[in-house]
């Protein structure tokens, strides 16, 4: 009987240590064979794009571009400076009815930093309205590469949920737990694309 109990307790006590995977994804992306041909080496990342319907995420959006570039290293890429993306692409900007994702915006904004690639994140949904209940923010996220030329190398969507402090604990606060989440989403996206090949 005693035998039974600590083995009881011992199987509630692992039980209880096992922490719930704090990323869980469904990656949808397609990977044209172009990119693997051209081995895109410097990549310049745009700002990216709050596309929720309240705009809730902009406050995040540059710490996820870093996020996104920090990521790019990597996977073997070389991310161009922020300020030299910015200041190449200058006031263009998506037109009305086009997001940075679309192929026509792309190509209008492809190689004017004289990159090898560009690379837009659009950020589809962000809903932090359970974050403060069980930690976790629910996303999706639509990302593309484009050659200099327009063409689009790698393309597609991400969504899922990520625990504010990963593996550890949550911070306590808020907004360092949105910012949290932004990095663990950031860094789900950028290992779905392909690492350059030398």
């Amino acid at each position: 009987m005693t035998t039974r109990i600590r083995t009881f307790a011992l199987l509630a006590l692992l039980a209880a240590c096992q922490v719930p995977n704090p990323v869980v994804v469904q990656p949808a992306f397609t990977t044209a064979s172009a990119l693997l041909e051209r081995k895109p080496t410097d990549i310049a990342v745009l700002p990216v794009e709050d596309g929720t319907q309240d705009h809730q995420v902009a406050r995040l959006c540059e710490q996820m571009r870093q996020v996104v570039e920090r990521g790019l290293v990597d996977r073997l890429y070389t991310p161009l400076k922020t300020r030299i993306v910015d200041a190449s692409m200058g006031r263009d900007e998506p037109a009305q009815g086009e997001t940075n994702l679309s192929p026509s915006y792309l190509k209008r904004v492809a190689g004017k930093a004289k990159e090898d690639a560009v690379l837009a994140v659009r950020i589809d949904r962000w809903d932090e309205s359970q974050m403060l209940v069980d930690d976790r923010v629910r996303f999706q996220v639509s990302a593309a590469l484009a050659g200099g030329d327009g063409l689009l190398l790698w393309q597609g969507n991400l969504s899922g949920t990520v625990k504010a402090g990963g593996e550890g604990a949550a911070p306590r606060d808020r907004e360092a737990m949105a910012r949290s989440c932004a990095v663990l989403a950031m860094t789900a996206l950028l290992k779905h694309l392909p690492q350059r090949q030398p």
